[in-house]
Order: structure tokens, then sequence, then C-alpha cells
């Protein structure tokens, strides 16, 4: 697999512009709602991708919702004027979080969180390569210090490489310092392995969340992302029949779908199950994307790898 994707302030802005994707929220209209999870959104004068830009708003600013979500656009309005800005940016109360895409093309994501620290399974990420099937990686930072040859192949392989944290600790017993420098240690980590940080997505060890810690994980310039189905692939004793089970019944359009490589049985379970979910969900007519794509809305046109340009953060584009 050779497709590159969007850096990481082009990718925020391309998730804050575009489509309609599931979210954990609740909208009340006539409320303050704050930019969180990306550098830059941009607030159009209707509530599509492809309409004019009003005005553009930074992480941290308030902007007044004036009803609720349109297609998943709020209309807000700053200063007098008006627009609609994408709703998973915006936290008028529950940080969002993506769970699940939106519905209506028959899409699905694989994403493999990374920290079990057990021998790490390249050979189903070589095979989803070769194939040009996307997925998104979820590294923990001391994960990467010790695999960093593991993470740099995954990189050169052309999948995304996010963040799953710094060290195995469940971020809601910790402080709120405490998971602030976990995210940042774990930034650091990833970066000092791939000359740049990690895309702007983070899944939390043991899905271990609540609206504290997702609040500081947007905070942090990342948006939450969680799963529908999961692969149950963490443990010893896992069969690839489980794994393959564990899936394939419960994968609906648009489900994100979690597994380890780095697991106790990874090697004789997931390593051998992936090749065959793949296959059976392709012959089901699934898509498969990646995270940055499931947030976006379903493509009225044929899809196409995303630009590589990187966009000054000082111009929002979408």
């Amino acid at each position: 697999m050779r497709r590159r994707f969007v850096a990481l302030p082009t990718a925020l802005v391309l998730l804050a512009m575009l489509g309609q994707a599931v979210v954990a929220r609740q909208t009340a209209p006539s409320s303050p709602g704050r930019i969180v999870s990306t550098e830059a959104v941009n607030v159009r004068d209707c509530p599509r991708p492809d309409c004019a830009v009003r005005f553009s708003a930074r992480p941290g600013e308030t902007l007044i919702v004036t009803g609720p979500s349109v297609d998943g656009w709020l209309p807000v309005e700053r200063n007098g004027v008006a627009g609609y800005a994408w709703s998973l940016f915006v936290t008028t109360g529950a940080t969002p979080v993506l769970r699940q895409g939106a519905p209506g093309c028959d899409r699905v994501a694989l994403i493999v969180n990374l920290g079990v620290n057990y021998e790490t399974q390249m050979e189903p990420l070589e095979w989803l390569a070769d194939r040009d099937i996307p997925a998104t990686i979820f590294a923990m930072g001391q994960w990467a210090e010790e695999n960093p040859d593991e993470l740099r192949r995954m990189a050169e392989l052309g999948f995304p490489i996010g963040s799953h944290g710094d060290q195995r600790n469940e971020l809601t017993t910790l402080g709120d310092a405490a998971v602030t420098a976990d995210i940042r240690a774990a930034e650091a980590a990833i970066a000092a392995v791939l000359g740049e940080k990690p895309a702007p997505y983070f899944t939390p060890f043991s899905a271990a969340a609540d609206e504290r810690v997702r609040a500081l994980i947007a905070a942090a310039g990342y948006l939450n992302v969680g799963w529908d189905v999961a692969a149950d692939d963490w443990d010893f004793g896992v069969t690839p029949d489980d794994v393959f089970m564990n899936v394939v019944p419960n994968v609906v359009d648009g489900s994100i779908v979690e597994f380890h490589l780095d697991a106790p049985s990874s090697g004789e379970s997931t390593a051998v199950a992936i090749p065959w979910i793949v296959e059976r969900l392709e012959a089901k007519g699934f898509e498969f994307v990646t995270i940055e794509e499931m947030a976006r809305p379903c493509p009225s046109a044929p899809r196409t790898a995303p630009s590589a340009t990187t966009v000054p953060t000082a111009t929002p584009t979408g």
C-alpha cells in the first residue's frame, strides 16, 4: 500500500469541514460551543462542505450555537456573523467522540491498538498494504520506543499513525496533569521515531475514558476515537475463529473495528484471521477506509486518495 494521507494540519481541517459522522454528543439551541480537537474550523454559509467560508475559528474559541445540527453541521454565530460549523469539532457539553461513521456507503475502518507488548505481528499489515487495504494504527509511546523499526515500517507502508497514549495506565485513574503528561509523552515518543507528531487521533488504553479525560484529549488537539466492533483479541488463548466471529457478524455500514497485533495470541489468531475478515467483508460489499476518511460524509463521486499537500495552518481549507 502506497497511499499517502494529508499532513496533520490539513487532516484536521478536512475533518472539520467534511461530512456527517456518528458522534456521542448532545446539542442545546442558543448555547456556547467551544472549538476542540483541531487547528481551525471553517464556518460556512450553508451546511455543506462546498459552501462559501464566512470565517474560521481556532481551538478554544467560543461560538454561539443557535439551533440543532443539520446533517452534522451546527448553526453558529460569532460577532453577528452566522454560519455552519462541522459538529465533530464543536463541544456544547459532552466532548464529541467518533465511534462509528455515517451509514450510506458501506464503509468499514480497521484500527490497530499497539501496547500490549508481546511480539508485534507485521505480516497482516504487509498483507493489507500489498492489497491497498487501509487501516489506522494507534501506537502507545512506550511501544514506539521499544519497537522503532516496526513503527517506521508501518509508516512506510502508508498507514496513518495515531496515539494510544504513553503507558498502560487507565487515564480515568490519573489527575488532569498526569493525563496531559501521558498524552504529550506519547506524542514525543512517536515523533522521535517518525520525525513528526502522530496523526490527530487518540484511543485511550483499555478504552478508559470519561468526560473529563475526553475533554483533556480534545484540548490536546486530538480527536477522540472509539469503536463499535472489538475483535477481543488482546488476551491468551484466542483463536482465529474467535476473532472472525467477534468481527464479521457484528460489522455494519460505518463500523470501526478494533484489533491488536502485539497481544499474546496475535500470531496464531489475529494475524490469521485478518485476511479471512477482509475477504469476507469485501465479498459482502464493504469498502475499507481510514479513520480520517470515516469521519467524512459518504462521497458523491468515486473516492480518491487525499492530497499530500500541506496547507499552512493560518489558511484553513475545505
